[in-house]
């Protein structure tokens, strides 16, 4: 794979991610919030230290394409980060259930 393709495929999973824990309902272990933001932190560091060590290796598309796959990536640690200090939302109690009685 061409270096300056990396960024791309950087991009799609990391956009699959945030879209997906976006739309999902349940709540995931913490841990998983943790592993998710040090993966986009890495991955960000290395397509911006790519870019900054290699500058001969990419191309004008290949640069615009590290900055905003590093841009994305600092944006899902922020989202991450945020599910992973939110509060627990308690769980429902089984009782009985609402509406109109017929006794």
């Amino acid at each position: 794979m061409p270096i300056e393709m990396m960024p791309l495929a950087a991009l799609t999973v990391m956009l699959w991610l945030l879209w997906s824990d976006s739309i999902r309902r349940g709540k995931q272990l913490r841990l998983f919030y943790a592993v998710r933001m040090l993966l986009f932190g890495a991955v960000s560091g290395v397509v911006v230290y790519n870019v900054v060590k290699y500058p001969e290796m990419f191309g004008r598309t290949g640069k615009l394409m590290s900055w905003i796959a590093s841009v994305v990536g600092v944006v899902g640690v922020a989202f991450f980060f945020r599910k992973l200090t939110a509060p627990s939302v308690p769980k429902p109690q089984p009782g009985p259930p609402e509406g109109p009685s017929l006794f």
